[in-house]
């Protein structure tokens, strides 16, 4: 799972593919509270290094939301090849101090 700021428009998520695309790539978000898909349309904004992708993308997220996140590539024969297949939750929160219940009081 990848975490993302909601205060950030341009994100960037590090992923291990299924495979290395050698094209351009499409970023599917599927958000989980709407159940509406977003075609981000996302092409050579990503990055290979040490065997991890970076893929950069500018999206809004409001906080809270979790999103079902699809990376697809087009073939030659305009097969759309599922490169990764994951998910983003929208904090603002560091991922390791990360708490349901922050900033709600209990009495």
């Amino acid at each position: 799972m990848n975490v993302v700021n909601p205060n950030n428009t341009t994100h960037e998520i590090v992923i291990i593919p299924r495979f290395y695309p050698t094209d351009n790539v499409n970023l599917f978000l599927y958000n989980e509270t709407t159940q509406l898909q977003i075609d981000l349309n996302v092409v050579n904004s990503y990055t290979i290094v040490d065997g991890k992708m970076f893929v950069e993308f500018d999206y809004t997220f409001t906080e809270g939301q979790s999103f079902q996140v699809t990376i697809t590539e087009f073939d030659d024969e305009n097969n759309n090849n599922v490169v990764y297949r994951g998910k983003i939750f929208a904090t603002n929160q560091e991922p390791q101090d990360y708490k349901l219940t922050d900033n709600v009081y209990y009495s």
